[in-house]
C-alpha cells in the first residue's frame, strides 16, 4: 500500500473521483456536502485559506481505497481527519491514515486527533451511525460501516430530532416581552453577519469542538445560500439595539435533489425553482441566545419561526451532542423523536 499526499490538480481530481464513485447510485446520498469538500480542497474561503490542509490517499494495487483531508485550523488544539472515506474491509489502509494523522498532529504540536469534523462545526459534523434515509441539507452522510474503523477511539455521540410542525406549534405559548425579533436585513448583509458572528461565538461558541470564527466566516457561509434564503430564514433577537440571539432555519433542499448523483449549483437552483413547493421538511439549523435572555428569548424566536411554516409538515433539528443536557432538553421539546444518530471519534497521542 502507498500513502499519497494529493498536491497537484491531477491528484486532487483523483481524490474527488474516489468520493464521487463511492457514493454513486447510493439512494441515501445527496451531494450537497461536496461543496464543503471542494471549498477546503480549493481554498476558496478565508476559513479554508487559514487552515493547513493535506488531502491524503491510500492506494492499493494502483487503486484508491481510503482517504481523508488532514486539517489544522489555527484556533483548534487538535488536528482533524475530515472527509474520511474508505471502501469496506480496508482496516490496514485506515490504520495507515491514522498513522499519517498522528505524524501530522506531532508536526502541528498538538496531542489530539478528531475524526468526523469537516473543518468547522458550522460545516457539518459526525459519521453516520444508523443512516437509513437521505441526508438532510447541512447534515453529513457517510457509509454506516465507518464507525467500526474507529472503535478504538473515544466516541462522542450526536443526534437529530424530528417532529410534526403541528405538534411543535401546540407546544409553544404566547409570551409578552420587551425583547423583539426581526428577520435579517439583506440590504445590510455585512453588518448583519458581523452581529451574527459575535452572538454565535458567544452562544454556540461553548459547544464541544466549536472554534472561534474569523472575520467574514458567516458572511461567506450564508452568502453562498442567499439565492435560496428568504429573510425570515434568519431571525435575530434584540434587547433594545443589542443583538442577543438568533435562529437560523431553512427548507430541507435535499428533499428535491437527486440521490446518488452529483448536483451542481445550477441544477440545484433549477430544481429548487421548479419543485420547492414539494419540500415537506424544514431544518432548524441553529439557535443561540445569550445566557441572560435564554428561556424567554428562545420561546420568542420559536414563536416567530412557526409563523412561516404553514407550507411544511415536519421540522427536524440539526445535530446536538448527547451529553449537552441543556441543548438536548431544547431539541427534545422541538423534535421529541430521534431521527438520526452520528458519532465523532477522538484520539489522544
Amino acid at each position: 500500500m502507498n500513502c499519497i499526499h494529493a498536491k497537484d490538480k491531477k491528484q486532487i481530481k483523483r481524490f474527488r473521483k474516489f468520493r464521487r464513485t463511492l457514493y454513486k447510485n447510493d439512494p441515501f446520498y445527496v451531494s450537497t456536502v461536496e461543496f464543503t469538500a471542494d471549498m477546503l480542497l480549493n481554498k476558496t474561503t478565508k476559513f479554508a485559506q487559514s487552515c493547513i490542509s493535506r488531502p491524503m490517499m491510500i492506494e492499493d494495487n494502483q487503486q484508491v481505497v481510503a482517504e481523508c483531508i488532514l486539517i489544522k485550523y489555527p484556533y483548534d488544539d487538535f488536528v482533524q481527519m475530515s472527509f474520511f472515506e474508505a471502501l469496506e474491509g480496508q482496516e490496514k489502509a485506515v490504520e495507515l491514515l491514522k498513522e499519517q494523522a498522528k505524524a501530522f498532529a506531532k508536526e502541528m504540536g498538538v496531542r489530539r486527533i478528531i475524526v468526523g469534523l469537516n473543518g468547522h462545526l458550522s460545516y457539518g459534523v459526525g459519521l453516520s451511525v444508523d443512516m437509513n434515509k437521505p441526508n438532510t441539507f447541512d447534515s453529513t452522510y457517510t457509509k454506516t460501516y465507518y464507525p467500526q474503523y474507529f472503535a478504538d477511539g473515544k466516541v462522542h455521540n450526536l443526534v437529530a430530532f424530528k417532529n410534526k410542525i403541528e405538534v411543535l406549534r401546540n407546544k409553544l405559548v404566547p409570551l409578552e416581552s420587551n425583547l423583539t425579533v426581526r428577520p435579517i436585513d439583506f440590504a445590510n448583509f455585512s453588518k448583519e453577519m458581523a452581529g451574527f458572528k459575535q452572538v454565535c461565538d458567544e452562544t454556540i461558541g461553548t459547544t464541544f469542538l466549536y472554534a472561534p470564527t474569523q472575520e467574514k466566516h458567516f458572511e461567506e457561509l450564508i452568502g453562498e445560500m442567499k439565492f435560496f434564503l428568504r429573510k425570515e430564514n434568519l431571525l435575530f433577537l434584540f434587547d433594545g439595539e443589542e443583538m442577543v440571539g438568533f435562529l437560523f432555519w431553512h427548507p430541507d433542499y435535499n428533499e428535491i435533489l437527486k440521490k446518488g448523483k452529483q448536483n451542481g449549483l445550477l441544477g440545484i437552483a433549477l430544481r429548487y425553482t421548479l419543485f420547492k413547493k414539494k419540500i415537506q421538511t424544514i431544518k432548524l439549523n441553529s439557535i443561540g441566545v445569550k445566557k441572560k435572555f435564554q428561556g424567554r428569548g428562545t420561546i420568542l424566536l420559536l414563536n416567530e419561526m412557526v409563523k412561516y411554516l404553514q407550507p411544511y409538515t415536519y421540522a427536524e433539528t440539526n445535530f446536538v451532542w448527547e451529553n449537552n443536557r441543556k441543548s438536548m432538553t431544547l431539541n427534545q421539546r422541538i423534535g421529541e423523536k430521534i431521527e438520526r444518530t452520528f458519532a465523532v471519534y477522538e484520539y489522544e497521542i
